[in-house]
């Protein structure tokens, strides 16, 4: 998982709207490891580990044990894990235990949060006081 001394950052955001689904993750797949994919992805199923993507849909049955970071993040499922976006829209359905840094972030009635949140300015100002800490806290 990304620990602490990891950087983090808002990265530019990039026109999804004309692009397809590049890959699907499906609900019966379990994955115990890492994710890294490009372009447009969708999981179902259920991570053990980081991901880090371009345009990333977890679906309602998804359940990622780990932290996201990706451009785009509609989330349906849930996430036990921070998650680092560019644009994030946390569906009805979506369950968050852990911090967030959205730079857009839109959330739907029903959606359930627990952690801190950080959107707007504010998420680019604490991306840079995590990265700042966490370097001045390694020997």
């Amino acid at each position: 998982m990304f620990g602490k001394g990891d950087k983090k950052e808002i990265k530019p955001k990039k026109d999804y709207s004309s692009s397809e689904i590049k890959s699907i993750l499906s609900k019966e797949l379990k994955v115990s490891g890492n994710i890294k994919a490009e372009g447009k992805v969708r999981i179902d199923g259920q991570i053990e580990g980081d991901i880090e993507g371009d345009f990333v849909i977890l679906g309602a049955s998804a359940v990622v044990n780990g932290n996201v970071n990706a451009d785009v993040l509609i989330l349906q499922g849930t996430v036990k894990g921070n998650i680092y976006a560019q644009t994030l829209e946390l569906k009805s359905t979506a369950v968050v235990e852990g911090e967030i840094f959205a730079k857009d972030f839109v959330v739907e009635k029903g959606a359930s949060v627990s952690g801190k949140v950080s959107s707007g300015k504010f998420a680019e100002k604490s991306f840079n006081q995590a990265s700042s800490i966490s370097e001045s806290g390694k020997q």
